[in-house]
């Protein structure tokens, strides 16, 4: 017999990369999807040694249904999604179809690919922190009601309940990972931790960039995407099917995202390169997002590993060396 084959859709976001590259290194092969026409110009190609792209719009079940029987993948980990939860307010029937009926459509793949083959199958939806909504305190688990409040989060909790949902009708080996926020050198700088990041290395290198914000003293529970790759893979690799909490346990703000960011290159307060504009903030949004996961250390022996301070200052490094370099993307970004 050959190795075991995984599909990963959304193969070339910070996840899938890591992910993949995880999976490729103990032999297994890896099936990777990304939107159509991306599969020559996407930044993330580079990192994707060893994995077989294809092009697949997550809205097109048919497809998938074809991938899942021209490959017989014994894990399917869902990471490709609609990413913006502000952009969802104004696309929000293109938010539910891709975060929900798509994870339906799924399911119902996968569930007829394992019935017809008598294959064992595993499933893994990325879930989302957003789906408990704005109004929340203290650490969050997986016994925490969802309350979402925007497009995004709500396709989010639909697809987890439907993961759910197959998993207890269907004894389908269906897993949901609740993640909050994790980053990455690989995450996009439309995103703010990408921002901070990039702005800290272009004043080092002489920029005069200037962050925008709504809110400095929103707080996260900010984690690095290679640890939370790892608990995906233990999800899937687990005696039984069950949701995780996929978090580090701690919250920071992004003044201190800040001060880590410019700290880490010598360059002190960054009060000079920041500009608060209060209409970025949305009152929907949560002032603070705090993850327990005491369970996926119990029952699957996970923790985070990276620190905070160490994820921000690795995010700065690799932007300061593609600045000096001129090189978006090296394999030597790496570590």
């Amino acid at each position: 017999m050959g190795p075991q084959t995984a599909l990963i859709t959304g193969v070339a976001g910070q996840d899938g990369m890591y992910l993949a590259r995880s999976l490729v290194r103990d032999g297994w092969r890896v099936v990777g999807t990304v939107r159509p026409g991306t599969r020559s110009t996407d930044r993330m190609v580079p990192y994707l040694g060893g994995v077989e792209i294809i092009e697949h719009d997550l809205t097109d079940s048919l497809l998938f249904a074809e991938l899942m029987n021209q490959y017989a993948p014994a894990a399917v980990y869902n990471l490709a999604a609609f990413s913006s939860v502000g952009r969802s307010w104004a696309e929000a029937e293109l938010a539910m179809r891709t975060n929900a009926v798509a994870v339906v459509e799924m399911l119902e793949s996968v569930l007829r690919y394992r019935d017809d083959n008598d294959a064992d199958v595993r499933f893994f939806q990325a879930s989302s922190a957003e789906v408990f909504g704005g109004d929340v305190e203290g650490a969050l688990d997986e016994q925490t009601p969802h309350r979402p409040r925007t497009p995004y989060a709500i396709a989010k909790s639909a697809a987890h309940h439907s993961v759910v949902s197959y998993r207890e009708k269907y004894g389908m080996f269906a897993c949901n990972g609740i993640l909050f926020n994790h980053e990455s050198p690989f995450r996009g700088r439309q995103f703010i931790a990408g921002k901070i990041a990039h702005a800290a290395a272009d004043a080092l290198c002489g920029g005069r960039p200037m962050v925008v914000l709504g809110d400095i003293d929103v707080q996260r529970d900010w984690g690095a995407a290679a640890d939370y790759v790892e608990l995906m893979r233990r999800a899937l690799g687990h005696d039984h099917a069950d949701d995780y909490v996929v978090a580090t346990g701690s919250s920071h703000t992004l003044r201190e995202m800040l001060a880590a960011a410019f700290g880490s290159v010598g360059l002190g307060e960054p009060d000079p390169y920041v500009t608060l504009e209060p209409s970025l903030w949305s009152s929907s949004q949560a002032s603070a997002l705090l993850g327990n996961p005491s369970k996926a250390t119990k029952q699957l022996g996970w923790s985070a590993t990276t620190s905070f301070e160490d994820l921000i200052a690795d995010m700065v490094d690799v932007d300061v060396r593609r600045i000096r370099s001129g090189v978006e993307e090296s394999i030597d970004y790496l570590r």
